[in-house]
């Protein structure tokens, strides 16, 4: 994934996926890159929560998009794509743009 953090417009809409804890161990148990994730649903909230904290001390806001860890599979499955970070900001891109869940090809 590129990064150009950078060059984000202050306006541009930071999205940050959200999981519930059955969300979490589920992706836990399929993502292709599990052992880049935290190791429990409690680290990976503090942490998240640390990042929604730094981005607002800098005057941005993010907003918070609850992942349907099956479907975003599915949209993976469809695309071809591995379920790992770069799949999931996309996904996470896809659902800001459409304001929900992005759909099939």
């Amino acid at each position: 994934m590129r990064r150009n953090c950078d060059r984000l417009s202050s306006d541009a809409q930071i999205g940050l996926a959200w999981y519930s804890r059955e969300g979490w161990k589920r992706l836990r148990a399929i993502a292709d890159d599990r052992e880049q994730l935290d190791d429990s649903f409690e680290e990976w909230e503090r942490g998240a929560l640390q990042a929604i904290r730094d981005l607002a001390s800098v005057g941005r806001q993010v907003r918070r998009v609850p992942i349907d860890v099956e479907a975003y599979a599915t949209w993976c499955h469809e695309r071809g794509c591995r379920l790992d970070s770069a799949s999931r900001a996309e996904y996470v891109t896809e659902c800001l743009k459409t304001q929900g869940p992005p759909t099939s090809r």
